[in-house]
């Protein structure tokens, strides 16, 4: 289950790499994630806001930088999945002294939608130049 791939990914994205269970934040540090990695190209400014698959255990945690009391409940088309968008990211907020003061909550930049079922979690994130309707393709396609 959690090697599963997309079957869809919006158009000039291509996979790049995986990261298995535990090494990057998708669903906090937990070993029973995949995070899957696309970009539209291979500068450093593609891999700055990629879009970003996680393939998690039912029950895992929230995605990494949600807020739960900002998130609005989707419908995803898919019968007992229960999917939460988010129209941004929890960023360090630095102080004066460039240390970090908390965390803020930015949007505009990337957005992302989290499914849960008995089966799993899942999760996509991307640059807002994605539309939220291809984010739901993404998920959509998981389950095929």
């Amino acid at each position: 289950m959690l090697e599963r791939r997309p079957a869809y990914v919006p158009d000039g994205y291509t996979f790049r790499y995986s990261v298995p269970g535990g090494r990057e934040p998708g669903f906090g540090w937990i070993p029973e994630q995949t995070i899957l990695v696309y970009t539209r190209g291979w500068a450093r400014e593609d891999f700055l806001v990629p879009l970003v698959v996680v393939v998690g255990r039912a029950g895992a945690p929230e995605l990494v930088g949600t807020n739960a009391g900002v998130g609005e409940v989707v419908d995803i088309g898919i019968a007992g999945v229960r999917a939460v968008y988010h129209d941004g990211i929890n960023r360090p907020r630095p102080d004066e002294h460039r240390d970090v003061a908390g965390v803020a909550w930015r949007s505009g930049e990337v957005h992302s939608i989290t499914a849960r079922s008995d089966t799993g979690t899942f999760a996509v994130r991307a640059p807002r130049s994605v539309p939220r309707d291809e984010l739901v393709s993404v998920l959509a396609s998981l389950s095929t």
